[in-house]
């Protein structure tokens, strides 16, 4: 996963983040079909009487799989009173009326909550923004526990960065269908040969899942 910086004219400066205090990460979308981070600037620009320092969220992902660090480990402004101890991550589109999001925003959004677990040790709950406030946020359609599963499956896989970005969906389905799980030291071996009794075992497993 490449990370890339969004830079906008914030009102003021910004605030570093205490890592050491955050603990959750606030999962949103944008209740706009189509709206990205540059509109979306203007918008809270004018929130709250023009209080509001700019685009409220730490990390973006948009449909086409690209991560911008906006905010990055500088306070956000996702979730009331609690932004001093959450990191938020905004996703392009409207989950309350788009009924599937795009693979690539998908696993980008796996991949950047694993990144920022990894990153900030103290982080220990994922959860949609709904958890918070009294909101739909992130939408009814957001797949947002597939999502913090498939986060979590990710960190356990050592060499997941080994994996090509073309073959990554398929492996981790394998993996967390138990179908094929890697060796005991938590390593995939992307490039590893297999053997005849390797591809015997996966094929079982296979046929297993599908008489069961």
């Amino acid at each position: 996963m490449t990370i890339q910086k969004k830079e906008f004219a914030w009102r003021s400066p910004m605030k570093p983040l205490d890592l050491k205090k955050v603990t959750a990460i606030a999962i949103h979308h944008m209740e706009h079909l189509t709206a990205g981070m540059d509109e979306i600037h203007q918008w809270h620009l004018a929130r709250d009487n023009g209080t509001w320092k700019g685009f409220g969220y730490n990390f973006w992902v948009d449909f086409a799989g690209n991560v911008f660090e906006c905010r990055g480990f500088n306070q956000g402004a996702g979730v009331t009173s609690m932004n001093s101890t959450v990191i938020s991550i905004g996703f392009q589109g409207h989950y309350d009326k788009t009924k599937e999001m795009p693979a690539a925003q998908f696993w980008s959004g796996c991949e950047l909550i694993r990144y920022l677990r990894d990153a900030v040790p103290s982080i220990n709950f994922v959860a949609g923004h709904r958890h918070w406030e009294n909101k739909s946020c992130p939408g009814k359609y957001f797949p947002l526990e597939e999502m913090i599963k498939m986060a979590d499956a990710i960190g356990k896989i050592k060499d997941y960065d080994d994996i090509a970005n073309w073959a990554k969906e398929s492996v981790m389905n394998l993996v967390d269908m138990g179908i094929m799980i890697g060796d005991d030291q938590g390593r995939f071996n992307p490039q590893a040969p297999i053997t005849r009794q390797e591809i015997a075992v996966v094929i079982n497993r296979l046929l297993q899942k599908i008489k069961s």
